[in-house]
């Protein structure tokens, strides 16, 4: 199986991509289709169907040094998706067919999952960031304020909000605060809330996978904390819709019991997951200095 795996990484790039996963779907053996775990039978010719996920290669190095230069040592690099999944999709979804979208600051990051393995990935290029500068926009306010209302009493669907509530909203260059509807800001929002739907229900019908999520679509990430993003995206995608948090989590589970901590701790538990299955691609000084550090340790602990 780890022979075919790495036999579907000769594939063709472009120049500046490399390859940052091989994730197998399903098996074949001798012309079997459809196989999860191909362990154990008897076969003469073994095939796999592969997910490759590639990434621009100096985007990669860049924030691998930025991270560096912060004093922190990278060990390896995941897809933003698989590692949200970790954190907030159960196995059941996994097996029916879901669609994970994580609405982060700048981009709309989302995955389709089926019969438990990866089968399609993608990114909308729309995301928080853009509700927060249409409030700026509309409502003539300073980018931070305008954020701070977004948090505290940003709504996505104008028909959730009673007509006669009101909010407080900041002025520019210093001048007094006004005080105006909530539907207003949630006549702003919303549009652009339909806007990422419909961007999104596009590229997979596009893909071809419309009719796989019997699981429905699950929202996470800091931009899925907005009110009325689930009930609008609902009347969408006509399907189940729910908004995710870290999941199996403890110690700090009050903290990051949160949307917007989907894709940090999906890292933790990813990186749990694949600790020996995979090794990390780190540098011999790395290796070396990780060996002399386990070697303390056991000595330290004996």
């Amino acid at each position: 199986m780890r022979r075919a795996i790495d036999a579907a990484k000769a594939v063709a790039l472009p120049s500046g991509r490399e390859i940052l996963h091989v994730l197998p779907q399903d098996f074949v053996v001798d012309e079997q289709d459809g196989i999860g775990a191909p362990v154990g039978m008897t076969g003469s010719r073994l095939e796999v169907n592969v997910h490759v996920v590639t990434g621009s290669t100096s985007s990669m190095q860049n924030m691998v040094a930025c991270v560096n230069r912060a004093g922190v040592e990278v060990a390896d690099t995941v897809l933003e998706q698989l590692a949200s999944s970790e954190a907030v999709l159960t196995p059941d979804e996994k097996e029916l067919g879901v669609a994970l979208v994580d609405i982060g600051g700048g981009t709309t990051d989302f995955a389709v999952f089926e019969r438990g393995s990866l089968w399609h990935t993608g990114v909308l290029a729309v995301g928080g960031d853009h509700f927060t500068n249409d409030i700026a926009v509309g409502l003539r306010m300073p980018i931070p304020d305008a954020e701070k209302l977004k948090r505290r009493s940003g709504c996505a669907l104008t028909s959730l909000v009673p007509e006669d509530e009101q909010m407080e909203v900041a002025s520019m260059a210093g001048r007094r605060a006004r005080a105006m509807p909530r539907r207003m800001l949630s006549e702003i929002l919303q549009p652009r809330a339909e806007e990422i739907c419909h961007l999104l229900w596009d590229e997979i019908r596009r893909a071809g996978y419309e009719k796989s999520l019997n699981a429905g679509i699950v929202f996470t990430g800091g931009g899925a904390m907005l009110d009325g993003m689930a009930e609008i995206a609902e009347q969408i995608f006509d399907l189940p819709v729910r908004r995710a948090s870290p999941e199996g989590v403890g110690g700090l589970a009050d903290h990051v019991n949160n949307p917007a901590f989907a894709t940090s701790v999906g890292t933790v538990i990813y990186t749990h997951h694949n600790l020996h299955a995979e090794p990390p691609r780190v540098g011999a000084g790395a290796l070396g200095r990780m060996t002399s550090r386990l070697r303390t340790l056991f000595k330290e602990f004996f």
